[in-house]
């Protein structure tokens, strides 16, 4: 009976175990990417993006506080479905939700985060302008469009060569709001809102 009795104990603090170590490396991302996390790397942000409350969505949302290209940010911790990371000592979050993004986290982190500041010397002034104010204007290109505002959902826009990027402002429930960014030679002709 002694023995059957530490048989099970053994077998519950195993499974235990494995149960703690399994969100330990959650997040499923390259060892690279995990190293950067967790030291707490500076990175520089790649595109535009708002934060809505306390988080960024990849459905990307483009109402809220936002935060421009080349912005500073520390990355903080990480699972298997959001990042953590600070702006001026305040802690966001950015969700990754791949059924919108069609994106990995790896993917994710690459998109939205890097090691060295995006060159904005190829941009007109205008353009400059706008994806410092996270705005989109006639006329901007739609690599100028992505770094003021971000990728659009790809559920929607599943090709960056389409002519017509749609952007969701809000969505609560059947509740939305979007803005429909139309291009012809690479440049927005009309924005739809």
């Amino acid at each position: 009976m002694n023995y059957l009795v530490k048989q099970v104990v053994l077998g519950s603090v195993i499974g235990l175990m494995s149960m703690g170590l399994s969100g330990c490396g959650g997040a499923g991302v390259t060892p690279e990417h995990q190293a950067q996390v967790d030291q707490h790397a500076q990175m520089y942000t790649q595109v535009g993006m708002f934060v809505q409350g306390t988080k960024v969505d990849t459905l990307n949302f483009t109402l809220g506080f936002p935060v421009p290209v080349n912005s500073i940010v520390f990355y903080e911790d990480i699972n298997s479905k959001q990042l953590a990371f600070t702006v001026d000592d305040k802690r966001f979050y950015i969700r990754n939700n791949p059924r919108y993004s069609k994106t990995t986290m790896d993917q994710m982190m690459d998109r939205y985060f890097g090691t060295q500041k995006v060159d904005l010397s190829k941009f007109t002034d205008a353009e400059k302008k706008a994806i410092a104010s996270n705005k989109v204007e006639v006329g901007m290109s739609k690599e100028a469009v992505i770094l003021a505002i971000g990728y659009p959902p790809a559920h929607t826009t599943p090709s960056l060569q389409q002519d017509e990027w749609k952007y969701w402002k809000f969505q609560h429930g059947y509740a939305q709001d979007t803005i429909i960014y139309h291009f012809k030679d690479n440049k927005v002709s009309e924005i739809q809102d």
